[in-house]
């Protein structure tokens, strides 16, 4: 018998589990934006972490492995083909060392060749590896989203936020709100648990042509990456110290101010607000051409993830049903998406 649900969030863990719920059951999928995938799901590296991110955890690694085929099957155009991945160990202040990083991927079934990359400071970088993995274009993945909900059964709700009395109207709630989860909750507070909230940046900026379609991180520790921004001719780049302009741990984020307009509004371009010269400034010693950087501009978003995990860095996909009717789903990793929504399915079913 078709149950009556309700999906709340439009990132792209929501629209994957309205998708993959509708083929059995009603569904509404509310989104208090004006547009799907507006929030940390537009706003991230767009890299499909098949796992060679993660050498402290090797169940992050592997459901990220495992999550592949899924996300693949369905997103599978959004992924852009001939870029190069590389991912480097640090010489210092690295937590994990080359020999355990080739060791890690090894053991995990990780495809990889060393390699000699001339962009990089050979003497600040001790390993560098050519990796299997691929890199999203945000611009396809919204476009696939759009025509598969607009092909769907799922009745989108776009301008609705939910609250807590939606309850009575359905038979199962499923929470995909990531940073706003406690805000659903707000009258159930026994509910709630503490989350750890960054405030991110992610800058956009122009590279000499060298860069193009190479993808770089640099491992494992306090570092930072760059990758293409899609099909674009523009570059993404994160910090693991310098995109986060503040931190808090608990039940709601804490966000000054002076960035409530910059959350969540796309690229802006000359912020009022930025840490673009310290993230080229820590990066030109792994990275030297980088100096050359242009600033385009800049995202801004909550990223949200599991309290005191910083020894592991483990980013879990968490599928929950925490009462009789609400269900959440809690995850750093675009691609355990469709598993996620199937593992739905059969706690729903």
């Amino acid at each position: 018998m078709n149950k009556k649900i309700a999906i709340i969030g439009a990132g792209l863990f929501g629209i994957t589990a309205a998708l993959e719920l509708s083929k059995y059951h009603d569904v509404d999928l509310y989104e208090k934006n004006d547009d799907i995938l507006k929030a940390a799901s537009g706003i991230n590296q767009f890299r499909l972490h098949r796992g060679y991110h993660y050498p402290r955890s090797k169940k992050t690694a592997l459901s990220s492995l495992k999550g592949e085929a899924n996300f693949t099957r369905v997103f599978g155009e959004a992924l852009i083909q001939g870029t190069e991945n590389y991912y480097c160990i640090a010489k210092n202040d690295s937590y994990t060392t080359s020999k355990q990083y080739i060791s890690f991927c090894k053991e995990i079934g990780l495809e990889f060749k060393e390699v000699d990359l001339g962009l990089i400071d050979k003497s600040n970088i001790d390993l560098c590896i050519k990796a299997n993995e691929r890199l999203i274009d945000s611009v396809k993945l919204k476009s696939i989203c759009s025509n598969n909900l607009a092909k769907s059964k799922v009745n989108l709700l776009l301008n609705t936020k939910a609250s807590f009395d939606i309850l009575d109207e359905y038979d199962f709630v499923v929470l995909c709100t990531y940073s706003n989860t406690n805000n659903f909750l707000k009258i159930k507070p026994l509910l709630q648990r503490d989350y750890q909230f960054e405030l991110v940046e992610k800058i956009i900026v122009k590279l000499p042509s060298k860069f193009n379609h190479r993808s770089i991180v640099i491992l494992d520790g306090p570092f930072m990456c760059v990758d293409p921004y899609g099909k674009t001719p523009y570059f993404l780049m994160g910090n693991v110290t310098h995109a986060i302009h503040s931190s808090n741990v608990g039940r709601f984020p804490k966000i000054q101010s002076e960035f409530k307009k910059l959350l969540d509004a796309g690229v802006i371009k000359n912020p009022p607000i930025t840490n673009f010269k310290d993230f080229i400034t820590s990066t030109v010693k792994f990275i030297p051409e980088i100096s050359k950087a242009k600033h385009f501009g800049s995202m801004f978003t909550i990223r949200t993830v599991l309290p005191y995990k910083e020894k592991t860095d483990e980013r879990p996909t968490i599928v929950r049903k925490i009462d009789k009717k609400i269900f959440t789903v809690f995850s750093g990793k675009l691609i355990t998406c469709v598993d996620a929504s199937k593992d739905l399915v059969s706690y729903i079913a």
